[in-house]
């Protein structure tokens, strides 16, 4: 009879753990206590980051000071992309590529990116480190803080506009202001 009751105690305990897992939904944050609120976890359905892909266009005046020939600068079109990996909801690592058009300068970069995300808001702030590579003349290394502001479309769609300012460490003290609209895709 005792190892009747323990059989049975067992398989009470099995069926009545199995059917708790099943009714707790992915992703619920309900502690022991019931304190917790709302559906919480990682996003879609997964821990880890995921990858994002962001096209931009927008603007860039490049300027410099060149000795005895004083201030000089000029605005024009630029385009580019950004591919990154969002490590956490909070934080990217990104490499991206810009050119502007008419003065052909090729931009590559690497850095992260630090998100505050107010849904369907988001703000964000970055630190670049690039190398500035014009047609004509040598390729110059570079710091770029930037900041931006987005909107969430979708859970895998942002659009927004952003601004940097690349100092470019150089004999002719090169900087470059980039105003810029983005489109960011995550997959």
């Amino acid at each position: 009879m005792f190892r009747w009751t323990w059989l049975v105690g067992a398989l009470v305990l099995v069926v009545g753990v199995g059917v708790g897992v099943a009714d707790i939904e992915p992703g619920r944050t309900d502690g022991p206590e019931g304190s917790e609120y709302g559906k919480g976890g990682y996003r879609y359905n997964g821990m880890g980051g995921q990858y994002y892909l962001e096209p931009f266009f927008g603007s860039a005046r490049v300027g410099s000071e060149v000795e005895g020939a004083g201030d000089i600068s000029r605005t024009d079109l630029m385009g580019g992309f950004n591919a990154g990996y969002q490590i956490e909801d909070w934080l990217a690592f990104q490499l991206g590529f810009g050119y502007i058009l008419e003065q052909k300068i090729s931009l590559f970069s690497a850095g992260i990116r630090n998100r505050y995300n107010l849904e369907p808001f988001g703000y964000f702030f970055a630190l670049d480190a690039e190398i500035y590579s014009p047609e004509q003349g040598n390729s110059q290394f570079g710091i770029v803080p930037g900041v931006g502001a987005e909107l969430l479309l979708s859970e895998r769609l942002r659009v927004g506009l952003g601004y940097q300012h690349d100092f470019i460490f150089s004999d002719s003290n090169i900087g470059v202001n980039r105003f810029t609209a983005r489109l960011q895709f995550k997959f």
